[in-house]
């Protein structure tokens, strides 16, 4: 099995009858159907590859914050990092930034 990648192993599939089902599969990382064409580099765990504190990519005027960057993590780290790419961007885009 490819890491991060699911596939199907033929003779262990199991019928249970159930009245409902809930699916707890956990974060699998971000899609790719967007960075794929990009070319975008991924860490081990198939993240977009940006370093924190500056959150460009490996592809110029690309950048990554949050859940798709670092992994599963709060929801509090995201808003905190999507404000610090912000700021990046900012100064990137200007030359410099006013943002905090």
């Amino acid at each position: 099995m490819i890491e991060g990648k699911i596939e199907n192993i033929a003779g262990t599939e199991k019928d249970w009858p159930a009245d409902l089902v809930l699916l707890a599969m956990g974060f699998l990382g971000p899609d790719h159907n967007v960075s794929d064409p990009l070319a975008l580099e991924y860490d081990q765990r198939s993240n977009f590859k940006a370093e924190y504190g500056q959150y460009q990519t490996s592809v110029d005027n690309v950048f990554a914050a949050g859940d798709c960057r670092r992994g599963q993590s709060l929801v509090v780290r995201a808003i905190n990092e999507g404000r610090e790419a912000a700021r990046e961007i900012d100064r990137f885009l200007i030359g410099s930034t006013q943002l905090p």
